[in-house]
């Protein structure tokens, strides 16, 4: 059987992507100023990534709305947007 040695590509994360200011930062500030949201909404963010990435989720009376992780295309957008919907 023949083997090689691959070269394959680092875990993306969201901290290595961010720019000035991280993905991350920009998303525990959105999580933290999301404090006004409709009944039965629950917004967390929990860092499970050894590489420093979270996920986000928004759940409505117990019921999964929306995950991502922060190193996902389009991250920031769509937690933008999922926060304005939730939010009174």
């Amino acid at each position: 059987m023949n083997t090689q040695n691959v070269n394959t590509a680092a875990q993306e994360s969201s901290r290595k992507i961010g720019g000035a200011k991280n993905v991350v930062s920009v998303a525990q500030e959105w999580v933290a100023q999301a404090s006004v949201l409709k009944a039965g909404v629950t917004v967390t963010m929990s860092e499970v990534s050894s590489y420093g990435d979270v996920q986000v989720e928004i759940r409505t009376n117990g019921k999964l709305n929306w995950r991502a992780w922060s190193f996902e295309p389009d991250f920031l957008f769509e937690l933008k947007r999922n926060l304005q919907y939730v939010q009174r």
